[in-house]
């Protein structure tokens, strides 16, 4: 079957949609299937090019996976990520993401895993013209994460119109991929869909390549990390809805313990706030690293104690951070500081694999931190339950055999 995947991000990009679209291509492609991906000239998360690529309209590369991935230009968002330019982006990646599909010629089935609501619309509108079924795969909702990241008003007139056009590009497709039971019911009733126009395939780790790490880490030894400290670990994007900022208070409130180490290892719009702030208290137990190469991940979420999850009070389940799976996976207990009744909350209650806390409550989150640091059994039994909780739900051969079976049935219609 010929296959056309179009996805906002990619490899080298250490995003994790893009990582798991590398993943199912390359297992479509094993399987068998033609499978072309059409992506962005890599850029993220800085929105400069990578090293190795240029800015051209089309670069078209066979893998040795055995899949083509053409890389498209479009507008770079830069370094300030403003919001003119990541609305340039989405449109431009649109129009020539929708030329290198009609380059590539017609396809048998679409995925579509892009930036609403511009770039998923030019290649869907040519999937209907084309007359073939597309698979609307949704990561996060807009607008509904907009407003969760103060970038829309809730219940504006853009916020209105955008509501009814993603429900336009719902009720056209195939089948719409959501990653959570939560996002499939908010996508319901918002979109007023039918139950059998949505299917649930939850986010994904490749279990081969992330084992559990055992015996001394090399890693946190090279960032002198002392063998006695106790380290509570955020990995991910420091971004709006992520509410991390509230961990510059939980290293004020802990900061007379001096064996806790509050790590944040990622990129985001609060981390220069966050420096500024810790800076300006004089905080020494709480830390800032960048990014870590992919293949350092396993053995970084290993050098944690304790893994923090935290979400803004507001946020609702228009998206689901991808860092708790990498958590469960590394058989780490979880504080997880988010609404009782949202998907991160629920997933960590269900697995037994750690504490869930109110959103931006600073004491709450200190104190778990401190009662996991008291109770070692206690955290080594939640680092337990998570990775047996992974193995179950959150595999990458779970994740493709519902893939598979999906891309059959639509093929079969």
């Amino acid at each position: 079957m010929k296959i056309t995947f179009i996805c906002a991000v990619f490899p080298p990009e250490p995003a994790p949609a893009g990582v798991m679209a590398h993943q199912l291509a390359t297992r479509l492609a094993q399987d068998g299937h033609d499978v072309t991906m059409v992506v962005p000239i890599p850029n993220r998360p800085e929105g400069v090019i990578y090293p190795g690529y240029k800015k051209r309209l089309f670069s078209r590369t066979v893998t040795s996976e055995g899949y083509t991935v053409v890389h498209c230009a479009n507008w770079l968002i830069g370094k300030r990520r403003r919001s003119a330019n990541r609305i340039l982006e989405n449109i431009t990646f649109g129009i020539s993401g929708a030329l290198a599909v009609w380059r590539e010629k017609r396809p048998d089935v679409m995925i579509t895993e892009t930036w609403p609501l511009f770039a998923a619309s030019f290649c869907t509108t040519l999937a209907r013209w084309w007359g073939i079924p597309y698979l609307y795969y949704v990561q996060d909702v807009y607008p509904e994460a907009a407003e969760d990241a103060g970038i829309f008003r809730s219940a504006g007139i853009i916020t209105s119109a955008c509501r009814w056009w993603d429900r336009y590009l719902c009720s056209h497709s195939a089948r719409v991929i959501v990653i959570s039971e939560t996002m499939r019911k908010l996508l319901a009733e918002t979109r007023r869909l039918p139950d059998d126009r949505l299917t649930v395939i939850p986010n994904w780790i490749d279990e081969s390549a992330f084992g559990v790490w055992h015996g001394e880490s090399k890693w946190r030894h090279s960032q002198c990390i002392p063998n006695n400290a106790f380290v509570a670990l955020f990995a991910g994007t420091l971004g709006t809805v992520s509410g991390v900022d509230v961990l510059v208070d939980v290293a004020r409130i802990i900061q007379g313990e001096i064996d806790v180490l509050l790590l944040c290892v990622g990129e985001g719009g609060l981390k220069q706030a966050m420096l500024d702030e810790s800076s300006s208290l004089r905080l020494k137990n709480i830390r800032f690293l960048p990014f870590q190469p992919s293949e350092r991940v396993p053995e970084v979420q290993a050098s944690c104690d304790v893994a923090l999850l935290t979400m803004r009070p507001d946020s609702s389940d228009s998206s689901v951070p991808s860092k708790l799976i990498s958590y469960l996976a590394a058989a780490r207990p979880v504080i997880c500081a988010a609404n009782a009744e949202s998907a991160v909350a629920r997933t960590v209650m269900d697995a037994e694999a750690g504490i869930v806390v109110s959103p931006g409550d600073a004491q709450a989150i200190a104190e778990a931190i401190l009662r996991l640091k008291r109770e070692p059994e206690t955290a080594r039994q939640m680092g337990r339950n998570a990775r047996q909780y992974f193995e179950k739900y959150y595999t990458l051969e779970r994740a493709y055999l519902q893939f598979s079976d999906l891309i059959r049935q639509i093929d079969g219609a």
